[in-house]
């Protein structure tokens, strides 16, 4: 875990932002995002990676392998990482192959929001797939830092446990009608820490990982239009460390590595043709490659794979709105992406996915009420290598479904307001779940949600105390849930479906904030608790009805406690998971214990001078992160401890 703190204390708030109070039909989004961090520009911000940020949300779990450089995915409702949209710039990050985002990779740096969505974000002019997701994160660029003048920048210097050194730089320049921004971030670490093996304290090996993020941002106007552009590189090495399981002490836990080049350019163009009609193009191409090894000649025990995949994508999308009158637009939003996927695996079938999304929505808006409701489709034609299909000849040709979807909001006083939604959504097995030998399962069945949630959020005033509550009550049913199970490997997983889900469950959140005497001085406090009871019903009278579903905890929640003073600050937060299983059978051989893990940070910003006229103020900013205070010993996933105690130091100037 690493955490950066050189940070403003409100960041990690819950969607503060007043609601709009012009109603047109260009009204900000009906529903507000569940959950959501906004950074302000040239602030510092308090997580090295979004996984971090979204930790402290309400409803979500993060799937962790441990380590700087583990897998990071996330789970939102019970509906699975897979069910869960990851939006840049209301552009999908997917990944066909086996629809696993690694949230781990991202960094906040260059980020303006990072919100969570659990009814559908109607907003105008999105693309088909954020209609079409059963949960939505969505991750906002920042307006580059130029305040004043015509440039800005920043240097950030982020070292600690593990070996971890992990600089990063920014550069933003207008040039003409044009505004770059310019990034790189490195990261290196040997992934080493401390966990009780049975009693016996082991070191964690093979944990390392080395790789560099570059990025480039264009943005400006066109056309009488607004345009961006973004190209993206990222590269990694990294070892899998394993599962800690009994083994013979000749041989290392694992010694497999993976190697990623990643690099995709996306972009759009944005225009309103009169003072009721806008459009907006977006596209995007990815290519990714991935090389497995699992070193054979260093663990005897290992199967021996040197496998390499290489995963191409294509995707445009047209957005088109229209204001029918005042209180009532409509827009209709259809998208078209190609997947392909090659690997030298023996047999390999080589699958190709065509897959249309369109969406048509209608919002109406009043004062007191609003209502939106859309209905998106998907249709997905596959193809492969019929030579090398065998058994899973049946498995080709195409999918589709309907997504209907509604919500309402009303606020019947000053401070209550309630959102409700209903939806269903869908999803493909993914080309693994189908294709793949050492994980595929020919048999997989397409996996579809219903949705039914709500939120009431409250707020008032308590002497000093500013005070917001919020309750969210839902209910998820699943049919055909896809589940994937780590093996003796991260690489490998074993993937079933679950005939039937049903998730009822409660999120609850208090934050109180209250001033000091002034605006730079403040205190914030918030508790969070979710209720979350998933269960299976697929089969009556077997010995896994009604039991708790791999990996969802009945009991958790939070604390986070901000204090900031002038320049200084300092953060504690708390998270609790309750008990949980990793099989579907809820039995002490598959239980997990429950978990509470403290993090603190101190940190402080001063401003320097002796550079006016080059942009904004120069600052340096230097905090100390200590995360998991109290050395406790967990595991999010079975058989993957997590890091004792560990220290981060970050050093950051801005001009």
């Amino acid at each position: 875990m690493m955490v950066s703190v050189c940070c403003s204390l409100w960041a990690q708030q819950t969607d503060t932002l007043v609601a709009a109070q012009v109603y047109s039909y260009k009204v900000l989004p009906v529903v507000r995002a569940s959950e959501q961090v906004a950074f302000l520009a040239g602030q510092v911000r308090p997580s090295a990676q979004v996984s971090e940020l979204l930790r402290r949300f309400t409803g979500v779990q993060v799937k962790d392998y441990g380590g700087v450089g583990g897998l990071k995915t996330i789970n939102v409702r019970s509906l699975g990482s897979e069910h869960v949209g990851v939006f840049l710039d209301g552009i999908q990050i997917d990944n066909a192959q086996n629809m696993q985002v690694d949230l781990g990779r991202f960094s906040v740096d260059g980020l303006g929001a990072v919100s969570l969505y659990n009814a559908v974000k109607t907003q105008r002019l999105q693309t088909a797939k954020e209609y079409a997701s059963g949960a939505a994160v969505h991750l906002v660029s920042e307006d580059p830092l130029l305040l004043v003048g015509d440039s800005a920048g920043k240097v950030r210097l982020r070292g600690g446990s593990f070996g971890t050194f992990n600089p990063s730089v920014q550069w933003d320049r207008r040039i003409g009608g044009v505004i770059l921004r310019v990034g790189a971030e490195f990261l290196t670490s040997n992934g080493k820490y401390k966990y009780d093996y049975f009693g016996t304290p082991l070191t964690r090996e093979n944990g390392d990982i080395r790789s560099l993020r570059l990025d480039t941002r264009l943005s400006g106007m066109l056309l009488g239009g607004k345009w961006r552009l973004m190209l993206y590189g990222y590269g990694s090495e990294r070892g899998f460390p394993g599962p800690v399981i009994r083994r013979s002490e000749e041989f290392p836990f694992s010694a497999e590595r993976q190697a990623d080049q990643d690099v995709f350019a996306q972009g759009g163009w944005t225009k309103d043709w009169t003072d009721r009609y806008s459009t907006a193009l977006k596209f995007k191409y990815a290519n990714n490659y991935t090389h497995y090894n699992t070193h054979p000649e260093k663990n005897a025990m290992a199967m021996p794979y040197n496998l390499h995949y290489r995963q191409q994508s294509a995707y445009v999308s047209l957005a088109q709105s229209l204001g029918l009158s005042d209180p009532w637009s409509v827009d209709l939003s259809t998208d078209l992406q190609r997947n392909t996927l090659d690997s030298d695996v023996g047999q390999f079938v080589k699958p190709r996915r065509t897959t249309f999304t369109g969406a048509l929505a209608t919002l109406l808006t009043w004062e007191r009420f609003r209502a939106a409701a859309n209905i998106a489709y998907t249709g997905a034609w596959d193809t492969f290598d019929q030579r090398n299909a065998g058994g899973w000849s049946c498995e080709g040709g195409f999918r589709d479904a309907w997504m209907p979807s509604l919500s309402l909001f009303v606020r019947p006083a000053s401070w209550l307001e309630i959102d409700a939604f209903a939806k269903r959504t869908y999803r493909l097995p993914s080309f693994n779940d189908l294709y793949y030998s050492l994980m595929g399962n020919s048999a997989l069945r397409p996996e579809s949600a219903a949705q039914l949630g709500a939120d009431i959020r409250m707020s008032a005033r308590a002497g000093a105390w500013d005070v917001e509550a919020r309750l969210s009550p839902y209910y998820n049913n699943v049919n055909s849930k896809i589940v994937a199970l780590p093996t003796s490997s991260q690489f490998r997983w074993t993937m079933l479906n679950i005939g039937m889900v049903d998730v009822t469950g409660l999120d609850a959140k208090v934050s109180l904030e209250r001033g000091l005497g002034s605006a730079e001085r403040r205190l914030a406090l918030t508790l969070r608790y979710t209720l979350q009871q998933a269960l299976d019903h697929t089969s009556p009278g077997s010995q896994t009805w009604g039991n708790q579903i791999p990996y969802i905890p009945l009991h958790s929640g939070g604390l986070d406690l901000a204090f900031q003073w002038e320049d200084w600050s300092i953060t504690w937060d708390t998270t609790l998971t309750g008990e949980r299983w990793s099989r579907t059978a809820n039995i002490d051989t598959y239980r997990i214990a429950p978990w509470s893990l403290s993090d603190a940070s101190l940190s402080r910003k001063v401003t320097l001078y002796g550079h006016a006229g080059r942009g904004m103020v120069p600052q340096l900013a230097v905090g100390l992160a200590l995360n998991n205070i109290f050395n406790q010993s967990y595991q999010v996933v079975q058989g993957y401890p997590m890091p004792g105690f560990n220290a981060m130091l970050t050093v950051e100037y801005s001009w």
